[in-house]
């Protein structure tokens, strides 16, 4: 019989996440052929979630919870619980329910029958989702394969299962400012894409934002890609050539027709183009620089507060 860790990155699920347990609970036993360890992080929530994973982890014995000491983001959250896993297979999902867990027959199939390392969902359409943040999406996953080595298809999602050595590639790299959509195709490995359509979370409230989307988006562009900073270098090129050019032009009106006064309109604006221009490079330039700075500070990923873990069971 296979082992199967499920990791639950939590953050202010108090009102879903006993439900979420109930309905996932529903789908496991149908599937008695494996046994089945819950892994939930509390991200630093601001509910009672530490409680409820307390009470849940009373109730069923299969379940194991760590609380960090504050809320270091999803991407700490799944990585804590790789740490911790010793399935032989590994599943991460949201505790919302939008991650569907009737498909967890499917997902199993593939790694353990038909020969794929991982098994990944791929959304193909969302209820409720405005046209604006579905463009945004869109757009996010073309710069990132265009600009980047690492492809992701669009639509992919962090929910799936993945073979143990896969996990353990992934543990393998420990940076601090992590995008796991991105690591979760740079190791490789042979992947099976099922496309799914994410519904409304039953409970509780999203804490997700256009600004915590566009933030994350920035993260994956710059950690799988140094494209922004060779346009930088590309922009510089164009522009110089471009300022030779005027610079031929001025010097042959001046010579022709000798020295034009007016031109206090072109100069300004030249400036404010250049201003703009310079402003950008050095924000492109800081978002790099940030990155090195965090991981040169050698912090770690997160801080456990409480766990149910014992000491011979923590990695």
């Amino acid at each position: 019989m296979s082992t199967i860790d499920i990791v639950v990155p939590c953050y202010n699920e108090e009102e879903g996440l006993a439900h979420f347990v109930e309905v996932t609970n529903s789908v496991i036993d149908t599937i008695p052929q494996h046994k089945f360890r819950y892994i939930l992080v509390n991200d630093g929530s601001r509910d009672k979630t530490y409680l409820v994973m307390k009470q849940l982890a009373e109730k069923y014995s299969n379940i194991k919870y760590i609380s960090f000491s504050r809320n270091f983001g999803k991407e700490a959250a799944m990585y804590a619980g790789f740490q911790h896993t010793t399935g032989d297979y590994v599943i991460v999902m949201d505790a919302d329910l939008q991650h569907p867990p009737h498909m967890f027959p499917q997902m199993i199939k593939e790694v353990t029958e038909n020969g794929y390392d991982c098994c990944a969902l791929q959304r193909t359409a969302r209820e409720g989702e405005s046209k604006f943040r579905e463009t945004f999406s869109k757009l996010f996953f073309r710069l990132q394969n265009a600009m980047s080595e690492t492809k992701m298809p669009y639509g992919a999602v962090d929910y799936r299962i993945m073979t143990r050595q896969m996990v353990d590639s992934i543990l393998e790299l420990s940076e601090v400012q992590r995008f796991s959509k991105g690591l979760f195709s740079w190791v490789g490995f042979n992947t099976k894409w099922l496309p799914f359509q994410t519904v409304d979370r039953e409970l509780g409230t999203t804490t997700w934002n256009f600004w915590k989307l566009f933030k994350y988006a920035l993260d994956g562009i710059t950690s799988f890609s140094v494209a922004p900073l060779r346009f930088i270098s590309c922009m510089g090129i164009v522009i110089f050539f471009i300022a030779l050019i005027y610079i031929l032009i001025t010097l042959v009106q001046t010579i022709i027709f000798g020295i034009d006064v007016p031109g206090y309109a072109t100069t300004l604006m030249i400036l404010l183009f250049m201003g703009g221009i310079i402003e950008f490079s050095i924000g492109i330039v800081g978002e790099y620089l940030g990155r090195v700075f965090m991981e040169t500070k050698d912090r770690p990923i997160y801080i456990i507060h409480h766990t149910n873990f014992t000491e011979d069971e923590k990695k």
